[in-house]
């Protein structure tokens, strides 16, 4: 491999690591900290503040995922066939990609209705119904993050070596 090709190589593991990162820590939270928090939460109280972060992240983040599958991709194709690192970076790519179906089956309709009610000062009759949804699936989502970021992190510690 060239340097200029190595250069890439890494560029594109980086890029992964940080945009998957960016990704793993926001779902973590959900899951860990405002799953919880929410449940003890008023429906007002949810509507506001859950539908006003879903507007704002639904516009912000899908540009981190695109960049975190990219970068996974490319990185595994510079490496699936030569050693470990690709065949890691392989299963953590499958791993985001179904991060991203449970986000655009289940997570990203609730979002857009949540948006939609904020957008017109609503709350949403079923607004408790409509989070304990979207809770049921983030800790399946944080999972799959967390097996995508350990694998990351081997092939990184990997290729470094």
């Amino acid at each position: 491999m060239t340097n200029y090709h190595q250069l890439i190589n890494y560029l594109a593991l980086v890029s992964a690591l940080l945009s998957a990162g960016v990704i793993y820590g926001t779902d973590m939270f959900f899951a860990i900290v405002f799953k919880k928090a929410a449940a003890q939460s008023r429906d007002e109280s949810i509507a506001d503040v859950v539908g006003h972060t879903h507007l704002v992240a639904d516009k912000r983040m899908p540009f981190i995922g695109v960049v975190s599958i990219l970068s996974t991709g490319l990185f595994t194709v510079f490496n699936v066939t030569v050693h470990l690192s690709g065949q890691l970076t392989a299963i953590a790519l499958f791993c985001l990609l179904a991060h991203l179906g449970l986000y655009l089956k289940i997570a990203k309709p609730i979002n857009s209705r949540m948006s939609a009610a904020i957008k017109r000062g609503t709350v949403p009759a079923d607004i408790r119904q409509l989070q304990q949804q979207w809770d049921r699936i983030i800790g399946y989502r944080a999972s799959l993050l967390t097996i995508a970021m350990l694998l990351l992190i081997i092939a990184a510690l990997n290729t470094c070596v």
